[in-house]
């Protein structure tokens, strides 16, 4: 029997994470699946977890990253609906019904996507700051999106094949293919109550390397190519808004020692930088109470502060003439 919906999970070196993504994705009530999961070039047993639940395994000889690893899976599907989810994704129960239902109900749209949940798995406090983050963007952003999101999403395969798939040669390939999708006259929804808890544990580290080469950079190549920031999730004016803020802020740190005029200048561009983010920390206080928001309001900053770096990295590559080439990608 050909499935109606064909899942596609990209994993590397995702072997503690893959049983319990697989688990929930063949539990979850739905129409008939099929499971993709490609194995690129992991050094530890995530091909043999695979394996161990009987769904398809293609491993690559080397490593490829997600964008092409997507790319393989998709080809291989069987499918009219492509749906591809992390490997430290867990789906929750109804998540497939969804998608499945959306699709069938809303024939002018080409993509859909979710957020994680309220309660990611790891509980230090920077893990939790930043998966709970991730949810309450999506949770505060427009039905009708720009982009496009690969933790737990669902294409037409006749638009995603339309589109050549994955872009490799970008660091925000979904978000990319979100955009390129709205602007062939596509339409791409968020569905707020489709969910899946994340797994990953996130260091301090882990998330500023994160936050300016894997995410603030690339987007904002994207963003300087299309010369235009979507007002909607991560590139939002309040949040354009707290980036600034905090970029002046930091300047104006040391030279607030100097001169009082700097330190109350200082002040006003820190409580801009609060109050552009309200929304955020009465999410957090709201998910986690007062405590939490409060501890929360300099890990934000810092994760804006990174977002700012990552956009003047991606000013300073497009000066040296290395600017990413958006409109070749679009018509591709």
């Amino acid at each position: 029997m050909k499935p109606e919906l064909s899942i596609i999970v990209p994993a590397y070196n995702a072997a503690s994470f893959l049983e319990s993504c697989l688990a929930a994705i063949l539990q979850a009530p739905g129409p008939e699946r099929e499971i993709i999961v490609v194995d690129d070039a992991s050094q530890d047993d995530s091909s043999k977890s695979a394996s161990a639940f009987g769904v398809r395994v293609i491993r690559n000889d080397r490593n490829l990253g997600c964008a092409e690893s997507r790319n393989i899976g998709a080809r291989e599907a069987r499918s009219p609906i492509l749906i591809f989810i992390d490997a430290d994704c867990v789906i929750h129960h109804d998540a497939l019904n969804r998608i499945d239902s959306f699709f069938a109900k809303n024939q002018s749209y080409a993509a859909l996507f979710g957020s994680y949940d309220s309660t990611p798995e790891c509980r230090t406090f920077i893990s939790q700051y930043r998966n709970l983050l991730h949810h309450l963007t999506h949770q505060n952003a427009r039905r009708d999106a720009e982009t496009f999101w690969t933790g737990l999403g669902a294409v037409r395969r006749t638009n995603f094949e339309r589109l050549g798939g994955f872009r490799q040669d970008c660091g925000m390939e979904d978000v990319l293919l979100g955009i390129q999708l709205n602007e062939s006259g596509c339409r791409v929804a968020i569905d707020k109550n489709l969910l899946c808890k994340h797994l990953k544990c996130w260091s301090f580290i882990n998330m500023i390397r994160t936050d300016i080469f894997l995410r603030a950079q690339p987007w904002s190549q994207i963003a300087l190519s299309r010369r235009h920031f979507a007002n909607d999730l991560n590139t939002s004016v309040s949040n354009r808004i707290g980036v600034l803020s905090s970029g002046i802020s930091v300047v104006l740190m040391p030279l607030a020692f100097l001169n009082s005029t700097f330190a109350y200048a200082l002040i006003l561009f820190l409580a801009i930088n609060i109050a552009s983010n309200a929304h955020v920390l009465s999410g957090f206080m709201r998910l986690r109470g007062p405590f939490f928001a409060m501890r929360a309001i300099p890990a934000h900053f810092v994760h804006q502060l990174c977002a700012g770096l990552g956009l003047c990295l991606a000013l300073l590559e497009s000066m040296r003439g290395n600017r990413f080439s958006y409109v070749e990608s679009s018509t591709e």
